[in-house]
Order: structure tokens, then sequence, then C-alpha cells
């Protein structure tokens, strides 16, 4: 498994680069101080995931994770800020990170983020979760006020197999999750684009959501992981972190 680390700051990165080692000792770390090298080795070197610091040299704010992501529209990313805003967050989950890592957060965060990204799950610090639901409880009540229509309310299916999903519909929801758009996340099934959009379409309206940004909040609120592929497999003499859907208690 190959992490790419980039940041200008190289005691930062390294410090990062030991909480992933203390995950996967044998992980391949990658390193790069600005964008373009961030870019240049995700696109050469392929790695599994990358973290990813907004304030680059040559990259500022959410610039930086837009550009990456157009250079690799496939690679996981988690952006770890100084920014802690909430308009940021929402804004790097609407450009399809994993996850977003404050760097006020202690050590432990740190862990507990990679730890969720790495089994498929997706990483939000608390105060960020409580402010995206007020948030998204605002947007629903603007909604209903115009006489928008809400989805239709019924109980979410946590504790049955897959969700209550089709086989097709869970593969989806986990590339999803992964951040992949649409195009590539039909190249990965062998589907055509319009069928992806479909089930995207189908997962909103089978968890009563409006839009991907809601489920993504409602995935780390709840501590959901799915599974990833096999390059995310822990380290030998390390138990799997994933068995299926799970509730990170």
């Amino acid at each position: 498994m190959r992490v790419l680390l980039v940041d200008d700051h190289e005691l930062f990165r390294a410090g990062l680069a030991l909480l992933v080692k203390a995950l996967f000792p044998n992980v391949e770390l990658l390193h790069a101080s600005t964008l373009l090298g961030g870019v240049k080795i995700a696109t050469i070197e392929h790695p599994d995931i990358v973290f990813l610091d907004l304030e680059l040299p040559d990259g500022h704010g959410c610039d930086a994770l837009a550009q990456l992501k157009i250079a690799r529209p496939s690679v996981p990313v988690v952006v770890v800020s100084a920014d802690e805003r909430l308009e940021t967050v929402v804004r790097c989950l609407e450009l399809r990170a994993m996850g977003y890592v404050p760097k006020s957060s202690s050590p432990e965060a740190l862990h507990a983020a990679i730890h969720a990204v790495l089994s498929g799950g997706v990483f939000l610090p608390a105060a960020s979760i409580a402010g995206l639901r007020r948030m998204i409880d605002a947007d629903e009540k603007r909604a209903q006020e115009s006489g928008t229509p809400p989805p239709e309310r019924r109980e979410a299916p946590w504790n049955t197999p897959s969700f209550g999903l089709t086989p097709r519909e869970f593969e989806t929801l986990a590339w999803l999750v992964r951040g992949l758009p649409s195009k590539a996340i039909a190249a990965k099934m062998g589907l055509e684009d319009i069928t992806v959009r479909k089930y995207i379409s189908h997962l909103l309206a089978h968890f009563n959501l409006r839009r991907r940004t809601e489920l993504i909040v409602m995935l780390a609120d709840k501590g959901i992981t799915l599974d990833l592929p096999s390059a995310f497999s822990p380290a030998p003499g390390r138990e799997s972190p994933y068995a299926g859907p799970q509730r990170n208690s």
C-alpha cells in the first residue's frame, strides 16, 4: 500500500508518517512539499490514499484539492488543514474529499482518522459533524417552506446486511465514499455513467437524503466503514478493521 503525504511542513509530515506506520508497518510512504510535486507523484506512483494540506506554496485553499482530484479523480484524499471553518469542510466534501482533519487535532484524532479512512469509512471531527447537521437541517427547513416535498421518512436499515442495498448499489456506495466521481465508478464497475448516476439517486432515496454531502456526513456521524480493495488490507499480524458494514462504537 502506498500513502502520499502532501504538506510543506516537514515536521508535520514526519509526525503523520509515524501514525500511518503505526497502523501499517509495511506501508510505502511518499512525500511532497508542493501541490505540483504531489500531483506528479500521484500521477506517476498511483498512491492508494493521499493526505493533503490545503495551504501549499503553489496551491491555495480548496483549489489544491480540486487540482489534485482533476489529475487523479480516483485517488482517495483526506484533507489535513489548519482551516477549521465549516464552509471549508463543506467545500472539501463537495470536491470529494474522504475526510477532514484539523491540524489542531490530537494525535489520537489523527489515528482515528487514518483507521476510519483506511477501513473504508469517512472521518470528520465531531464539531464539523454537528455544524454540518445544523446546515442540513436548515436546508431541509427552507426546502419545506418553499414547497419542496422532503424525502420520504422511514427507518434507515442500519442493522440489516449491506443496509438493505442490492450488491451493485452497495458497491457504488463503497466507491462513492472513496471520493470517486460517477464516471470513475462506472469504469470500476464496467457500467455506463448514466447507470451509476441512477444507483446514486437510488442510494440517496434509500437513506432519505438529498445530496451526496449529506450521505458522507451521515456515514461519518455513524462511524460506518465499507469494504475496500485488497490494497487497503492491514499489515500482517494485524486484525482487519473491516468485517462488512460496521458502526464504530
